[in-house]
C-alpha cells in the first residue's frame, strides 16, 4: 500500500504541473491577441485575416497538444499501474520470506488455504484447484481435507520442515514441505517420486502422495505413532524414562539392516546413493514398534551443495578423501548408527541443530585401541549379563562397517546375515549383578582391536 501511494502521489504532481503550464501558456496567448490595433480599415481587415489565420493555426496546435497530452497521461497511468503491481509483488515476496524465516509455521490463504500449526502459521502457497497425487487409491483424500486438518510441527530436515496433520476422518499423516531442490521440471519431479514410491518393504516408510506447483512441493507419508529412534534413545535421560532394552535395540538393528539391503538391491537411481541420509532421527517406530526407515533416496531431489553439507554419507571418510560416495558410504552410516544404539551417546551425524554430538567412530576406535571398552556400552543395557555376547557381536559388525577404506567394509547382504545370527537374550536373575569388564575382554573383540590399530597405522 505504501508503494502504491508513493507512485500515485508523484504521478499526480506530474500531471498537475503539465496542466498548470498549459493553462499559463493559454493565458499568455489570449492576452497577446487582445492588443489594440490602428483604426485604418484596410489594414484592419488584413490584420483580422492574419489574426484569423493565426487563431486557426493556434487552435490546431492546441488541439494536437491536448491530444498528445492525453496520450501522455494515459501512458503514465499505464506505467503507474504496471510499476505498482510489480513493486507490490516484490514487497509481498519479501514479507513472506521474512515471515517464513521468523516462523516455522504455515498459512495457506485464498488460493492459499490455512493449516494451523501450534500457535502460529507458516506461509505456503497451494493452488486450490490442484489436487494431491496419490500412489494408492485406497488412501486417497481431497486437498480440502488436508487444508482443514489441524496440525503441529514435527521438526526440521535437510529438505524442509515436517508437519503432523490430523484429518477429520481420524487418520494422521506427515506432510514434508520440500526446499533447496534441484531445478527439476514437473515431469522429472513426478518420475523420481514414482520411483521412490515403488520401493516397498516392511521396514521402509511408504510414500503416500505428493503435491507439485511452482511455489510448493509436498510429500505425504504415513505417521509413525512411537516417534523416532533419536528421541527413544536420548530423550528423558536422567529422568523417569522407560529404559530402551537390548532386545528392542537389536530389533532396530535388524530392521534397518533389512531396509538398507532392500534399497541396495533395488536401486532405481543411477549415481545416487540408495539411502544417503541414514541417521537415528530418520529411523521411525510405529504403534507396534516396527522399524520404518524414512527419507531414503532423496539425494536424487536435493541440490548438491545442500546434500554435501547435511547428508550423512558426505561425512564418510571416502568423501573427505576422494569426494566420492557409494553404497559403501551407506554401510558406514549403518555402522555409525549401530554405535549410537550400543553407546546411547548422541552421534555428531544425528545431532539436531544446536545440539553437540560426539564423533562416535573415532571415540570407539580409541576405546578399543586403549582397552577401556568397558565404558562403551550404554548403562541401560550393560547390566544384562545374557545380553553381553550379542552386544559384543554387534559391536564387531559395527567396527567392520566403519572401516576407513570402503573396500574393507561388508555389503549389506552380509551385514543382514551377521545381525540375524545374534539371538535375543533370555532374562536371568543374575542380569543385574554382572561386572561388565570381564565380558569385554572377549578374544574376538581383542582381534578386532588389533586389526583396527593396524589399519590406522
Amino acid at each position: 500500500m505504501g508503494v502504491t501511494l508513493f507512485v500515485l502521489k508523484h504521478v499526480t504532481f506530474f500531471v498537475l504541473a503539465i496542466l498548470t503550464t498549459l493553462a499559463n501558456v493559454g493565458n499568455t496567448s489570449s492576452s497577446n491577441y487582445s492588443i489594440a490595433l490602428p483604426l485604418n480599415s484596410t489594414d484592419n481587415n488584413e490584420i483580422q485575416d492574419k489574426s484569423s489565420d493565426k487563431s486557426y493555426s493556434s487552435n490546431n496546435i492546441s488541439l494536437i497538444f491536448n491530444v498528445v497530452l492525453l496520450l501522455a497521461i494515459i501512458l503514465l497511468l499505464m506505467l503507474y499501474f504496471n510499476t505498482a503491481r510489480k513493486l507490490s509483488k516484490i514487497v509481498k515476496g519479501q514479507v513472506l520470506t521474512v515471515k517464513e524465516k521468523e516462523n516455522d509455521d504455515m498459512e495457506i490463504s485464498v488460493d492459499h488455504k490455512k493449516i494451523e500449526i501450534g500457535e502460529g502459521t507458516m506461509m505456503m502457497k497451494v493452488e486450490e484447484r490442484k489436487e494431491l497425487m496419490f500412489f494408492n487409491e485406497k488412501q486417497k483424500f481431497q486437498m480440502g481435507e488436508l487444508l482443514r486438518a489441524s496440525a503441529e510441527a514435527l521438526g526440521h530436515g535437510i529438505m524442509g520442515n515436517s508437519y503432523k496433520a490430523m484429518l477429520n476422518n481420524g487418520s494422521t499423516i506427515v506432510v514434508k514441505r520440500l526446499r533447496d531442490l534441484k531445478p527439476l521440471t514437473k515431469e522429472e519431479f513426478a518420475k523420481i517420486l514414482h520411483q521412490i514410491a515403488d520401493l516397498k518393504h516392511p521396514n521402509l516408510l511408504p510414500l503416500l502422495a505428493y503435491y507439485h506447483s511452482i511455489e510448493e512441493k509436498l510429500m505425504l507419508y504415513r505417521y509413525a505413532e512411537n516417534g523416532n529412534l533419536f528421541s527413544r534413545l536420548h530423550d528423558g535421560r536422567g529422568g523417569n524414562r522407560v529404559p530402551f532394552s537390548w532386545s528392542s535395540r537389536l530389533s532396530v538393528a535388524r530392521g534397518v539392516a533389512r531396509a538398507l539391503e532392500y534399497l541396495h538391491l533395488n536401486n532405481k537411481f543411477h549415481n545416487i546413493v540408495p539411502h544417503g541420509n541414514l541417521r537415528s532421527s530418520n529411523v521411525l517406530l510405529d504403534e507396534n514398534d516396527v522399524v520404518l526407515v524414512s527419507d531414503f533416496s532423496l539425494g536424487s531431489l536435493v541440490a548438491q551443495p545442500i546434500a554435501a553439507q547435511h547428508m550423512v554419507v558426505y561425512k564418510s571418510p571416502e568423501y573427505g578423501n576422494a569426494r566420492k560416495v557409494t553404497k559403501q558410504s551407506d554401510v558406514w552410516s549403518y555402522g555409525s548408527l549401530l554405535i549410537e544404539l550400543l553407546t546411547g551417546k548422541v552421534s555428531v551425524c544425528s545431532a539436531p541443530q544446536g545440539t553437540h554430538g560426539v564423533d562416535l567412530c573415532s571415540w570407539v576406535h580409541r576405546a578399543v585401541r586403549e582397552e577401556w571398552t568397558a565404558e562403551i556400552f550404554d548403562k541401560e543395557i550393560s547390566a544384562q549379563k545374557s545380553a553381553l555376547p550379542g552386544m559384543l557381536r554387534l559391536l564387531q559388525i559395527a567396527m567392520r562397517c566403519i572401516e576407513r577404506f570402503p573396500e574393507k567394509r561388508p555389503d549389506m547382504r552380509e551385514v543382514v546375515r551377521e545381525v540375524d545370527k545374534i539371538q535375543p537374550p533370555f532374562a536371568s536373575e543374575d542380569d543385574d549383578d554382572v561386572s561388565v569388564d570381564r565380558s569385554l575382554t572377549d578374544d574376538s573383540l581383542s582381534t578386532t582391536s588389533a586389526s583396527i590399530v593396524g589399519d590406522e597405522r
